[in-house]
């Protein structure tokens, strides 16, 4: 697990251990910790889109749609106790926890004055978390004045968006039982939890899913290639089960014969320990698969010496707004 770059997770787990049990404070810890993880700030696409105001039409109706969704979600979850099919223990100890904060905590005083210092903790850090999502904000903003792209690969993003919908149910249950065991932190929380979720739902959380389409439709239109489908995928390789971001087929109709493997990487910002342990699991690939290798890295970007990496290790990359960039061309770019 990455380390986190705005709360420190053992900290916080230890700082909700004082008002919750040990499993309580993990779950809700990790909720946060999903919460910022999908606040990454991402890249600035570098061309104005005008030729799909359609399609963003459409994204945005999609948008009003969900955060509708979303209302209704809410309602819901306040009337009915048969969504809650986990954690049955932690919920009742919530419950009553919250049962006693309404009659006004009669008791357990040293408890309460250790939650309040809690509290004011939590607010320190919901603070800079909004902070955090008003750049995230901006950026989209600026992102959304300079994407370019394809009309086919935009129309199956709004695929994908739809899949993100489904994440976001989750999400929105989570910090709804975070709202209900911190009654003092409720409107802060809640506040933070529609930003997320409007963020999340215009950005799409799922890189894999916009590498699968950017790159099936970059192949094709670059060598004109049948590129089979991408998905994530599980082989096994010198007899070890090895994970893959990206994996599938493709033939190319000049040569019928050729048999192409893409083996493919997907992540938000590529670093120089993700690309050597990529070049060692195309080396693997190499080794276990009969046919041409084709190596491809997929992300929003990548600083300089990263490219150059890419470069030498004879690796395609392949950037969120449409671009193909070969091992040669990726030398000519740094230059």
């Amino acid at each position: 697990m990455e380390k986190w770059e705005i709360i420190d997770r053992r900290a916080l787990i230890e700082d909700l251990s004082e008002a919750f049990d040990p499993h309580s404070a993990e779950v809700l810890a990790d909720v946060m910790g999903r919460v910022i993880s999908q606040l990454k700030p991402f890249s600035i696409l570098r061309e104005d889109i005008r030729e799909l105001k359609e399609t963003v039409t459409l994204l945005i109706q999609a948008q009003e749609r969900t955060e509708r969704r979303l209302e209704q979600l809410a309602q819901a979850q306040a009337k009915t106790e048969e969504r809650v099919t986990r954690l049955e223990i932690a919920v009742e100890k919530l419950a009553q926890a919250q049962a006693r904060t309404e009659e006004k905590v009669t008791g357990l005083e040293e408890a309460m004055e250790k939650l309040a210092q809690a509290q004011a903790q939590a607010e320190e850090r919901i603070t800079r978390l909004e902070a955090a999502i008003e750049k995230l904000a901006q950026a989209q903003a600026r992102t959304e004045e300079r994407v370019t792209g394809l009309e086919e690969a935009m129309e199956k993003l709004a695929q994908a968006q739809a899949r993100t919908e489904e994440r976001v149910t989750g999400l929105e249950a989570a910090v709804e039982k975070l709202a209900q065991a911190q009654a003092r932190t409720e409107k802060a929380l809640q506040n933070l939890a529609k930003q997320v979720g409007g963020l999340s739902d215009t950005v799409g959380g799922d890189i894999e899913d916009i590498a699968y389409i950017v790159v099936h439709d970059v192949l094709r239109r670059e060598y004109g290639w049948k590129v089979g489908p991408l998905e994530r995928s599980w082989q096994r390789w010198d007899g070890k089960e090895v994970e893959v971001n990206l994996f599938g087929q493709a033939t190319d109709p000049a040569h019928p014969d050729r048999r192409i493997w893409i083996v493919g990487e997907a992540k938000h910002n590529l670093t120089l320990k993700e690309v050597r342990k990529f070049v060692r699991q195309v080396t693997r690939a190499r080794r276990n698969l009969e046919g041409e290798v084709f190596p491809v890295c997929f992300c929003y970007r990548a600083r300089p010496e990263v490219q150059d990496r890419i470069r030498s290790e004879g690796i395609y990359l392949v950037f969120s707004y449409g671009k193909l960039v070969s091992p040669d061309e990726c030398h000519q770019i740094l230059q």
